[in-house]
């Protein structure tokens, strides 16, 4: 199958677009946030350990600046645009393969029908409990799944489609996890399924499905063959409101097939598989003041996802001998997480703190060589939406 080539097609589709709406009205939305985190462990490299898509120990950082802006035109068509700066933006950069810290983690046309909505180029992944924007989060820090689990985004078209005002349903077909363009010679196809109770928008229960080829890198450094590795999810999500609380709630599968030789201590070839589920509650309290808590807990069979972290990757000793294991056979890590914390808004401003505790199952090593399986933190995290 050939690659997906959206900038042309989407450069066509606009100009069109702008040749029938010469003046689109533009809506322009963004956000910001920022955080500091102390733990209690020191790393070898600095980093923070469970938490490593984070800036570092004891450092005040800008987490995420999000600016985007939203374009009508006639017929029902429309263009999103977002970027994304900070150290959010650098992460999500590195990972799709790309340097910087700017992404542009937005970038479509969008068809809007009475029933249907159309979505053509880059888009936010879809599935879990935590957003992309840390404005619209409830918890302060990052939790495990969105971490270790969860994509940031996809390069593709999506169909949405409302069968009734409590039923939808979705079809995705896109380049990949985090992948701007395809590494392989393969699509990630999804279907899902959503319920909005009495057509309320804030309370749902979703179901999504992925499969497709995945691989470690780009051009050259592809290891694992043309058409990639099976890579198969299953996300269950939801959310509900009543009264002055709110849960939502994840549970997420996967598994992805690794050949020969990939993973340390494996001999032939191994699927790898992990688990996860979590739930953050709020309450509010008043004034703007809310109460928030996560539990989270994270299996990893082979540790390919934790492995992200690189205390838990060098616990594994997966860079040992020149050689860069995607995973251990036998790991069989599970990782817990628990946060508490109180917000205060005061209109699109919000102001965060929040005790979190971790654990793992095996034996980590501090900067000091001292053994440990669990760490605390603090976080401060600070923004607002406009």
């Amino acid at each position: 199958m050939r690659c997906l080539q959206p900038i042309p097609m989407i450069g066509l589709l606009a100009a069109t677009l702008a040749a029938q709406a010469p003046a689109p009205s533009l809506k322009w939305h963004g956000s910001l946030w920022a955080s500091a985190v102390a733990q209690d462990r020191e790393t070898r490299d600095g980093s923070l350990v469970f938490r490593p898509l984070e800036a570092g120990q004891s450092q005040f950082s800008l987490d995420g600046l999000m600016l985007g802006v939203d374009a009508a035109f006639a017929q029902g068509w429309s263009a999103k645009a977002t970027v994304l700066a900070g150290n959010t933006g650098r992460t999500i950069q590195a990972t799709t393969g790309d340097t910087g810290t700017i992404a542009a983690v937005e970038a479509m046309l969008v068809w809007t029908g009475e029933r249907d909505t159309l979505r053509i180029g880059r888009m936010i992944t879809f599935i879990g409990m935590e957003y992309l924007d840390g404005a619209q989060n409830l918890t302060a820090s990052r939790g495990l799944l969105f971490t270790f689990s969860d994509p940031f985004g996809q390069v593709g078209v999506n169909w949405h489609h409302a069968v009734s005002p409590a039923w939808s349903g979705d079809v995705w077909v896109f380049n990949g996890e985090d992948r701007q363009k395809d590494n392989n010679h393969g699509k990630t196809v999804g279907l899902g399924l959503t319920w909005n109770p009495g057509g309320r928008a804030d309370a749902y229960l979703s179901l999504h499905a992925y499969r497709g080829p995945e691989q470690d890198g780009l051009g050259a450094a592809s290891g694992t063959g043309a058409e990639g590795r099976p890579r198969e999810r299953v996300c269950l999500m939801g959310q509900g409101v009543w009264g002055r609380f709110t849960l939502q709630g994840e549970m997420s599968l996967g598994r992805e097939a690794f050949a020969a030789g990939s993973l340390l201590g494996a001999r032939d070839a191994q699927w790898a598989r992990w688990r996860g589920f979590g739930l953050i509650l709020k309450q509010e309290l008043g004034r703007g003041i809310s109460l928030v808590a996560r539990a989270e807990r994270l299996s990893d069979d082979h540790g390919v996802r934790l492995s992200l972290d690189p205390t838990l990757r060098a616990s594994l000793g997966l860079d040992a001998g020149g050689v860069a294991y995607a995973g251990r056979a036998g790991a069989d890590l599970v990782a817990r997480s628990l946060s508490l914390g109180v917000e205060k808004k005061h209109g699109p401003a919000f102001a965060r703190v929040e005790a979190r505790q971790d654990r793992l199952n095996r034996d980590l090593t501090d900067a000091q060589g001292a053994t440990f399986r669990e760490g605390l933190s603090a976080t401060v995290s600070v923004g607002a939406a406009f």
